[in-house]
């Protein structure tokens, strides 16, 4: 394992983490918003300060740059090599400025979904940052928390009481929206495994739910009693793995298979996980901490669960 307590200035509220471009890339929610550049082996750490740009809350590689989204209405793309940035302050119908909550890519297009009224959903272009506006008109205000990628459509996972996903056709924007049942409430992430979707939600006891895409059959699973709020989910290929807000943080990989999961604990100085990437055989984590200070990054060796 490999980890590290952040001693950049003001380095705290971590919402996003992302592996791109040989870095780990570590993402702040203040304002101005900070982003981090960490070399893998945690030696290294180079802070980018944003201008008038707060809030960040969620990171997207496109291959070729990287992406920030931010409360504050903008939209940044960042040289990965340089550090240097361009910023959009986006706007949508009705004058709003999208505080942009979540951030994705789909190999085409980049989608952030929204904290609007009502809620949205961005298809960005790459190469200009244009955008094209969907209106979600069931989903009340504050709701997109993350989107996920199929082959054919996106899919946004609302934080919700009960519970729904909106799913959107890549190619028509047709809309179409699933009531995720009794007990499966606030999603708050969401992978795909190739076969189903998979989305975490802010509940006690921890627990994901599974999405047929093509039948919409909808199957919870719970985690141990005492466990809460998955607030970060990743797929390696054979497994999830989830995140967990709670003091210590825990790493759960889950089985989509059998649904037989495995835990491990983080050290105590690492609490409240907000967002997992993988990198290799690297799991990374960033955690928030007890009232955020000081904000963690921790990198899991897979192969070590197979020795805990």
């Amino acid at each position: 394992m490999k980890h590290f307590t952040f001693t950049v200035s003001d380095a705290t509220n971590v919402h996003a983490v992302e592996a791109a471009a040989g870095f780990v890339w570590v993402g702040c929610c203040r304002s101005p918003s900070l982003l981090l550049k960490v070399s893998p082996d945690l030696q290294t750490t180079v802070p980018i300060t944003f201008d008038r740009e707060g809030g960040l809350h969620d990171l997207a590689f496109d291959g070729r740059n990287l992406w920030v989204a931010h409360s504050s209405g903008h939209l940044s793309r960042v040289d990965p090599v340089t550090g240097e940035f361009r910023s959009w302050r986006l706007e949508v119908s009705g004058g709003q400025h999208p505080f942009l909550y979540c951030l994705t890519f789909d190999g085409d297009h980049l989608w952030a979904g929204t904290y609007t009224d009502p809620g949205r959903v961005l298809r960005i272009d790459p190469a200009d940052g244009g955008f094209e506006e969907i209106v979600l008109p069931d989903v009340p205000n504050h709701a997109v928390r993350a989107l996920v990628p199929t082959g054919d459509a996106i899919w946004a996972g609302l934080y919700t009481v009960p519970g729904r996903v909106v799913s959107i056709d890549r190619r028509s924007g047709e809309i179409a929206t699933l009531d995720l049942r009794e007990g499966n409430i606030l999603c708050t992430s969401g992978a795909f495994d190739g076969r189903f979707l998979w989305f975490g939600l802010d509940t006690m006891p921890a627990r994901v739910v599974r999405i047929d895409p093509q039948t919409h059959d909808i199957r919870g699973h719970d985690l141990w009693p005492a466990s809460s709020c998955v607030r970060g989910l990743a797929f390696d290929g054979g497994f999830l793995w989830l995140g967990l807000y709670m003091e210590p943080g825990e790493l759960v990989r889950f089985d989509p298979e059998t649904a037989e999961s495995r835990r491990y604990t983080m050290p105590p100085e690492f609490a409240n996980v907000r967002d997992l990437a993988l990198q290799g055989n690297t799991l990374w984590a960033v955690t928030q901490n007890v009232r955020y200070r000081p904000s963690g990054l921790y990198g899991l060796n897979r192969d070590e669960m197979e020795r805990t």
